[in-house]
């Protein structure tokens, strides 16, 4: 029986579009923000590459496939 809701692929594209995004919006209150976490703004916006990562059904999802919708990717390491 397959549970309902988001595979945690979905919502590692989720998270990965939010963080993307978060830099083509015009925030000029969060300017301070980046200089001091040292990060530079990508002005005018960059498109992202495109990916291909192995899906939980054994296929494989384009990050190009996507587009137009909100995508958040968010890889960390377990051990």
């Amino acid at each position: 029986m397959r549970k309902r809701g988001l595979s945690p692929l979905a919502i590692v594209l989720i998270v990965a579009a939010f963080t993307l995004g978060a830099g083509t919006a015009e925030w000029t209150a969060t300017d301070d923000i980046f200089k001091a976490m040292k990060v530079n703004r990508v002005v005018p916006p960059v498109p992202a590459s495109d990916l291909t990562l192995p899906a939980l059904d054994g296929g494989s999802i384009r990050l190009a496939d996507l587009k137009g919708r909100v995508v958040i990717l968010g890889f960390f390491v377990t051990g």
